[in-house]
């Protein structure tokens, strides 16, 4: 295994693992919950900034073949996709101090640079999980609200409902494929097989659902 290029490829998700683990750190010393704005604002910054060199420096990697690879294009979404969760971190600020807000953000964030970067079925589901749960966890954060409970609950079925059209259909394009590689579904969109036909409108369905696309968006007022 290619250590030095594991580390190189993956350093943007890796400073966002180092902040969060530095803020369960600074709360497992402090016995309770801790305000890590300073840290994950850090870990954030740092992480926009290596990825945004990746992509300047035109850099290309598969540490992972088949399931991680990054190239300039994922290295620009993901600079693009933490620059933006700069801004949400400061406005955030005075809103979930002492709350274990800014690590389900982190782990969040962390998911989402998966995602830009999966290559196979698998690594995608990763990363769209990882993305998710804390998502869920951060809406039962607002308590102050009446209606945070009933929203997170409605988010959390609906979600666990795509995840499981989403392995159904990852499932319908192996057996259709013999392949867990992304690639596969570009084919079974021109293919006359039912099989291949229902895995692609599953997985499709489910991320529909996941990215509240409508007309699967009716959880998405409330969550938000």
């Amino acid at each position: 295994m290619n250590w030095p290029l594991i580390l190189t490829a993956m350093l943007p998700e890796h400073l966002l693992l180092a902040g969060m683990l530095g803020i369960l750190g600074l709360e497992i010393r402090n016995g309770r919950p801790s305000d890590g704005f300073a840290l994950a604002l850090l870990s954030v910054a740092a992480a926009a900034v290596t990825a945004l060199w990746l992509y300047a420096s035109g850099f290309h990697g598969v540490p992972f073949p088949g399931h991680f690879s990054v190239d300039p294009a994922a290295a620009l979404s993901k600079a693009v996709l933490l620059a933006l969760a700069l801004p949400v971190l400061l406005i955030s600020r005075d809103d979930f101090a002492e709350t274990p807000y800014y690590t389900l953000v982190l782990a969040s964030l962390y998911g989402a640079c998966l995602v830009i970067s999966s290559d196979s079925f698998p690594t995608l589901f990763l990363g769209i999980e990882i993305m998710s749960l804390p998502v869920y966890a951060l809406v039962v954060l607002g308590m102050v609200r009446t209606q945070s409970a009933e929203a997170a609950l409605k988010y959390l079925v609906l979600g666990g409902a795509a995840t499981a059209t989403l392995l159904m259909g990852i499932a319908f394009l192996y057996g259709c494929g013999a392949s867990l590689a992304i690639d596969v579904f570009a084919a079974a969109l021109a293919s006359p097989d039912p099989l291949a036909l229902a895995g692609v409108a599953l997985v499709t369905a489910a991320l529909f659902l996941k990215a509240a696309v409508v007309p699967l968006h009716a959880w998405a007022p409330d969550a938000y």
